[in-house]
This record gives structure tokens, C-alpha cells and sequence, in this order.
């Protein structure tokens, strides 16, 4: 006589293999979940480091050149006017050899500047490159570990909130500058033109370097760019016989004659 056939009841998996798929499922998920906030507030904390770093090189840049100008600097040395045989105006144009050595100079001091950058020191307004800062103990160690780190500035990971009360939240995120690029000097004018009859000659000193801006996931090549005033000329012109200010409507009125011309 056949017995009849027992129904085989499967147990529940042992408390290992949960364990294991429920850890496996939790680090999956943190995993993608971090690749998805990293993905939105990247281009957020980018954006804010590309934005600092350029005000802290202009500062610098700034820095660099306007005091050395100041110092070294004559107007009349850098353009030289030319006259007629009547003593009136005819042009300015630059003097090459001080328009190079104003170049060159302004070219050593930047990159200087931009040496400090890289290494985490900001320098102050007025200070010179060749002078040591005078700081207390507490400012000493801090200058020091900046330094050690190479560490230029910091955003509190709370600015990508776009909330000011919690802007100043959450861990910070070191940001780093490099130089990638030579740095580049242009003296350069432009003719602005005032009254009836007279210009202004603006003379600038034009910056350019490209630097990175390094964060611990990404960095990003930034070309800052700046126009440095170094002097302004008026050139006062030859007064006009004759100026209509609203070339539509002219008046009917009669130009004074030539005494020298022929009749």
C-alpha cells in the first residue's frame, strides 16, 4: 500500500542572507541617493567657488598694479605728445620702452600675487609683496595651516539651499587655486569724447590669466580678466565755427566767411 505524499513546507531564509541583502540594499540606495545630491549641488557650490575665486584674483590683481603705478609712474613719461609747427596737438603716443618696462613689471608683480594665492595667503590692501605681515599668535597658526593646506576659501555646503538664514550651515567645502596659464599684460587707450570740442584719453593696463578652481570633485579652468586704470589725459580741440546739437531740425543762421579766401 502507497503511502500518500507529504507536502515539503520551504523554511524562511536564515537571518544571515537577510541581513546580507538588507545591508546591501541600504548601501545601494545611500549610494545613489549621494550620487543624485552630489549631482544637483555641484554645479550650485561650482558656481559659487568660480564666483569668489575671480573677486579674490581681482582684488589681488588689483592690488598688484595700482600701488606700483602709483609709485613708479609719470604720465608724461608713458605718452609723449606731438605738436605742429603752430604748437597745437596732433597726437600722443606711447613711449615703448616705458610701455614695456610698466608691462614687465605689472606682469612680475601679478604673478607674485597669484604665487600667494596658490599657497593660501590673501594679501591685504596695501601691502606690499616684499613685506612680511605683522600678526598676532592666533593669526600666525592660522596663516600657517593655510598655508599647509594650500586652503583659499570655504563654502558652507548650506548656500546651495538659497536660503540666507541656513547659508551659513553644514560642513565647508575647501576650495584650492591654481594657475594654468602665463599671465598676459596689455597697455591699452581709449578716446572718450566730453563737451564740444574736447576727449578724454583713458590709459589702462589689461590683465588676463587663467587660473582652476579646485574643489574635492571638480575643478573648472576660469580666464579672469581685468581693465586697471593707470592715467587720463584731456586733449582739448579746435572750437567749432558751428554745432548743431540735433542734426535734424538746423536753424537757418549764416556762417562767418573765411577772411583768407578768395572771393
Amino acid at each position: 500500500m502507497k503511502l500518500p505524499k507529504r507536502k515539503q513546507v520551504s523554511g524562511s531564509p536564515p537571518a544571515t542572507t537577510i541581513m546580507f541583502l538588507s545591508l546591501f540594499l541600504f548601501f545601494l540606495s545611500m549610494i545613489v541617493s549621494i550620487l543624485i545630491v552630489n549631482k544637483g549641488i555641484k554645479p550650485v557650490l561650482m558656481n559659487y567657488a568660480e564666483v569668489r575665486i575671480e573677486q579674490i584674483a581681482n582684488q589681488a590683481m588689483g592690488i598688484a598694479v595700482n600701488d606700483k603705478i602709483s609709485e613708479d609712474l609719470e604720465t608724461e613719461d608713458l605718452l609723449e605728445v606731438r605738436v605742429d609747427e603752430n604748437g597745437k596737438v596732433v597726437n600722443y603716443v606711447f613711449n615703448a620702452v616705458v610701455e614695456n618696462r610698466v608691462q614687465r613689471n605689472v606682469q612680475y608683480r601679478v604673478e607674485n600675487f597669484l604665487k600667494m594665492l596658490e599657497q593660501g595667503t590673501r594679501p591685504e590692501i596695501g601691502i606690499p609683496v616684499e613685506m612680511d605681515l605683522e600678526l598676532d599668535e592666533n593669526e600666525k597658526e592660522a596663516l600657517e595651516d593655510i598655508r599647509e593646506h594650500g586652503l583659499l576659501t570655504e563654502i558652507p555646503l548650506g548656500q546651495t539651499l538659497g536660503i540666507p538664514l541656513l547659508g551659513n550651515l553644514g560642513p565647508k567645502v575647501p576650495v584650492h587655486m591654481e594657475v594654468i596659464g602665463h599671465v598676459a599684460t596689455e597697455i591699452t587707450s581709449s578716446l572718450v569724447e566730453t563737451g564740444v570740442n574736447g576727449a578724454f584719453i583713458h590709459v589702462n593696463v589689461h590683465i588676463e590669466v587663467e587660473i582652476r578652481v579646485v574643489m574635492p570633485f571638480a575643478s573648472k579652468p576660469v580666464n579672469v580678466k581685468q581693465d586697471i586704470p593707470v592715467t587720463k589725459v584731456y586733449h582739448p580741440g579746435e572750437v567749432p565755427y558751428y554745432f548743431n546739437q540735433n542734426k535734424e531740425d538746423a536753424p537757418d543762421l549764416s556762417l562767418p566767411i573765411d577772411p583768407t579766401l578768395d572771393p
